[in-house]
């Protein structure tokens, strides 16, 4: 029996990460188009997909109206599939009036737009993916409603949130929720609640230091969770993100949420990245990533070893 001696075998992970997208076709485009050029082996979309804002239209005869001033179709197409901001028609100033006083109503009409948007997403991901070697892994984040899930789970593509990943010999481990914000959205969590929800996650984990955090939510007091308010530098990202982080030393930290914040940071031994996000603009924000593996010996003396090798922020 010939013994194959696996002293120094060395493999890369290329991934490119993209987060809060919030809608942008343009971005999204792009960002399977990066994935292409860069030769990435996966593409991660870190969450907040679908769009958050949405504009208003009224609709008389072969006109429509913005309030008081006409606006053209192609105007409008421009502007949402660019910034993300989604318009939504109406066929009467009752129905609209309705939108804006009857909280079941204005849900029913989002989603209905929203799943709409998902449907024209995947038609876009199958055409321009139909040849490419990278996988791509989806996850939601704190703006997108909880729908979202099911809408691209009918599509067959598996949400991130509700699986352990492998990314080569790692495992994703993903969260679209967050700590508190003064919005109000849609998967927001108490710290205490939220650091329960992702321990059970890491805990069911052989070998949690084998991981890589995919949580939407970036650790609190780095450079990747300065918010901009009221004229104030302020920290406000997770406490529980932070403090997991500290605790199991994932080779990578995976984090949006925060768009004026693109940076990447340390804690401990863990590389911790957040793209940021120009989405308003039809910008790409994003994190090329490195990963090296080693492995050295054989048996049971075989250990694993890994490496951020590099990190590329960028924007185009």
């Amino acid at each position: 029996m010939k013994i194959i001696d696996a002293n120094v075998m060395g493999i890369e992970i290329k991934l490119l990460f993209v987060s809060d997208i919030h809608g942008s076709e343009v971005v999204f485009r792009k960002a399977l188009n990066a994935s292409k050029m860069f030769g990435v082996h996966y593409l991660i979309l870190g969450g907040d997909l679908v769009s958050k804002d949405f504009a208003l239209y009224l609709k008389k005869g072969n006109s429509i109206y913005q309030g008081e001033e006409e606006v053209s179709l192609d105007e409008i197409e421009k502007i949402y599939k660019t910034s993300g901001l989604a318009p939504l028609f109406f066929d009467s100033k009752d129905e609209l009036e309705e939108f804006n006083s009857n909280p079941h109503f204005r849900k029913e009409k989002i989603l209905e737009f929203i799943q709409g948007q998902i449907d024209s997403w995947v038609k876009i991901f199958e055409e321009k993916t139909k040849d490419a070697k990278f996988i791509t892994i989806w996850n939601t984040g704190n703006d997108d409603p909880l729908e979202v899930d099911n809408y691209l789970e009918s599509h067959g593509i598996k949400v991130a949130e509700n699986e352990y990943i492998e990314i080569g010999d790692l495992i994703l481990v993903s969260s679209g929720y967050v700590n508190p914000t003064p919005w109000n959205t849609y998967r927001e969590l108490p710290e205490s609640t939220l650091y329960n929800k992702l321990e059970d996650k890491i805990k069911k984990l052989e070998r949690p230091e084998y991981t890589i955090f995919n949580f939407h939510a970036p650790p609190y007091n780095t450079k990747l969770d300065i918010a901009r308010i009221k004229d104030e530098n302020i920290h406000v990202g997770s406490q529980t993100v932070r403090e997991l982080i500290e605790k199991y030393q994932p080779v990578l930290g995976l984090h949006g949420h925060i768009h004026e914040s693109p940076a990447s940071d340390k804690i401990g031994n863990t590389k911790v990245i957040n793209p940021g996000s120009n989405y308003k603009d039809g910008i790409l924000n994003y994190a090329y990533v490195i990963i090296k593996k080693e492995a050295k010996g054989f048996g049971k003396a075989y250990i694993k070893k890994f490496e951020v090798k590099s990190i590329l922020l960028g924007k185009g």
